[in-house]
């Protein structure tokens, strides 16, 4: 589709979540600026909690649980259970730096890396993955190295069998193509749709589903494969779904520029500094 603009969201891991308007209205999210987690359970207590990281001073902020310092501009957050504890920790990557607050610093990977934090064995605790857009190179330290996908596919990583580890998968934003190495391939979506994989249905498998936002159409839909359709949130919303009542996971958006949480059927609350801040639930 023809491109009649470019809309800055906002900033990033130092980087513009840049957006292409596509002729349609569309917005279109670039797979390099999106936000991969592992977790989002920052307390224990067995639900996501609202949370934000500013790259300015290193804030990381978590609603009524806690507040700290790590990292800097342009660190992309990777918080989740690296330790095995229950809790989700606060960490960043770097061009390859992995470092996990009060828990360890490792390398893996190199500037131009997208980093896929998951449980690749089963043993509960988040591992240093990474994707490789300009090779399609999945890389483990535990798992080892495989290619998987080309350069624009989003990685989709997580566990989509239901055995208890991430598989292998992207989104082929410009087709709808959702493929999982070994196993199923399927189109769900259109073109420019952005993923927003989550179990949404609470069977321990990794649901497909898309958040599609336009100027011309003011409501943004969220699709999720098999389950359901609706519209929530609005154009420049960031989709941020998660189990934040721990009854199960909701669809829910993080407004730049006011700090607006809104999670659907569950609350609205402000928290966050507006374009400064980087949502960091899971």
């Amino acid at each position: 589709m023809k491109q009649v603009g470019i809309v800055a969201v906002a900033v990033l891991f130092g980087l513009m979540l840049v957006s292409s308007v596509q002729a349609d209205g569309k917005l279109v999210a670039s797979p390099s600026s999106a936000l991969m987690l592992a977790d989002g359970d920052y307390n224990g207590d067995g639900s996501s909690d609202i949370a934000v990281f500013r790259g300015a001073d290193g804030a990381w902020m978590v609603r009524d649980v806690t507040r700290a310092y790590f990292g800097r501009e342009g660190d992309v957050p990777v918080s989740g259970d690296y330790d095995g504890d229950g809790i989700t920790d606060m960490a960043i990557f770097r061009s390859g730096l992995w470092a996990v607050r009060g828990v360890t610093r490792a390398y893996y990977g190199t500037a131009g890396d997208i980093s896929v934090p998951g449980d690749n064995n089963g043993d509960g605790t988040a591992n240093t993955n990474i994707f490789r857009p300009s090779t399609g190179l999945w890389a483990a330290p535990i798992l080892g190295r495989t290619y998987f996908g080309v350069g624009g596919d989003w990685p989709v990583g997580g566990d989509y069998n239901g055995d208890g580890t991430n598989e292998v998968a992207i989104f082929r934003q410009a087709t709808g193509l959702w493929a999982v190495e070994g196993g199923a391939r399927t189109y769900y979506g259109q073109a420019d749709d952005m993923p927003v994989v989550r179990d949404y249905d609470g069977d321990g498998t990794e649901d497909i589903a898309i958040y599609r936002q336009s100027i011309i159409t003011p409501s943004s839909l969220w699709a999720i494969r098999g389950i359901t359709r609706m519209n929530f949130g609005v154009y420049g919303d960031y989709p941020v779904p998660a189990n934040y009542d721990g009854t199960g996971v909701s669809p829910a958006i993080f407004r730049f520029g006011s700090g607006l949480w809104a999670i659907q059927g569950v609350t609205r609350v402000y928290y966050g500094d507006g374009d400064s801040s980087i949502p960091v639930a899971r």
